[in-house]
């Protein structure tokens, strides 16, 4: 996710225009120091102005609200997750060291935009947010590459099962960030204490076997 200091406007000539992908950047820049900053409901499209040293005009020109400017950070930083478990399937054999990887792929994302990650996270979390949305087309995403949908050489485990996985490691991270002062203060020591618990979340998931466990569901 986008988090550079920007170029303000007194940094710029007079009159000068800006490129819509530098415009784009320097939008997005300013909006995650500031939805870090304020939250999400308390943020104004006045304070994305002058984070990011843009005219009214150039805002709007390129989004039509805040919440706009919200999903594009969103969808940024969720395609950056599954881009990293794709790559995680590409390369790893093994399903469990496949979701190992992608549990990393998610606690370095918390270390670095923690605060933002807990803000845009719980707007996401929220049924009637554009965001939740997107928060479901990703899951799918994650639950298609992690039972090898459309791979005939894998046996194939019931999708709800991966879902529901999915949803506990996600909620793990954000009892982390929350009691990390709300993704302020996001220690690498609970960190590592949260990647063991969702690793043995996920190992005992997928592998666990023995007397009093139930049977692995597959898919039907």
């Amino acid at each position: 996710m986008p988090s550079r200091a920007h170029e303000s406007k007194s940094t710029r000539a007079p009159g000068m225009q800006l490129g819509e992908d530098q415009a784009r950047l320097m939008i997005l820049a300013g909006a995650a120091l500031t939805f870090a900053e304020r939250g999400l409901r308390a943020t104004s499209v006045e304070h994305l102005l002058v984070a990011a040293g843009v005219s009214r005009r150039t805002f709007y020109r390129l989004y039509g609200s805040k919440e706009d400017v919200a999903a594009a950070l969103y969808d940024f930083g969720t395609e950056q997750l599954v881009a990293a478990c794709r790559q995680a399937v590409r390369e790893e054999p093994a399903p469990l060291r496949q979701l190992e990887r992608c549990v990393d792929a998610h606690l370095d994302n918390a270390r670095e935009f923690g605060r933002l990650i807990f803000v845009l996270g719980g707007e996401a979390q929220r049924h009637e947010s554009p965001l939740h949305a997107r928060r479901m087309e990703t899951h799918a995403a994650l639950v298609d590459l992690l039972t090898g949908a459309g791979d005939g050489h894998r046996e194939q485990v019931d999708p709800l099962l991966v879902r529901g996985l999915l949803l506990a490691l996600e909620g793990v991270v954000r009892l982390v960030l929350e009691e990390g002062d709300e993704g302020r203060r996001v220690s690498d020591a609970s960190l590592a204490r949260a990647r063991r618990v969702m690793l043995r979340i996920a190992t005992a998931t997928l592998a666990g076997a023995g007397p009093g466990v139930s049977p692995l569901p597959s898919a039907e």
